[in-house]
């Protein structure tokens, strides 16, 4: 058996569109329209624990979630900026896929804070 060790043809066969569309699917999670145990799935182990802390920073329930901007800086990669609402409150949030050998896959996500920084998180 011949196991292909070569991977440059993922950014091909899983187009920029699906990562909107996962970042889409991660944000109704935090509206609760969509299962947490799912969204399991498509993230890493290091974007599965950065998604983990911002939905422990925001409210239960967001009222409206969207996605601005959609940016690919390399084939490999994608980042998404999307805006979450609930009432008056408006706060953006990052998101940022890898394309893996599975297809597109959250890396790390954060919020932004309206000084335009990511808050620091301290671990203990």
């Amino acid at each position: 058996m011949k196991c292909r060790n070569d991977f440059s043809d993922l950014p091909n066969r899983f187009p920029p569109r699906q990562a909107v569309s996962y970042s889409t699917f991660f944000l109704n999670v935090l509206t609760g329209r969509k299962s947490a145990a799912e969204a399991r799935l498509f993230a890493t182990d290091a974007g599965w624990q950065a998604f983990t802390r911002v939905r422990r920073r925001v409210p239960t329930r967001f009222r409206r979630v969207r996605v601005v901007r959609a940016d690919f800086p390399t084939r490999e990669s994608a980042e998404i900026v999307a805006m979450v609402e609930n009432g008056p409150a408006h706060q953006a949030m990052t998101l940022t896929f890898r394309a893996t050998r599975h297809g597109w896959r959250l890396d790390h996500c954060d919020l932004i804070h309206a000084n335009g920084r990511p808050r620091r998180t301290h671990q203990r």
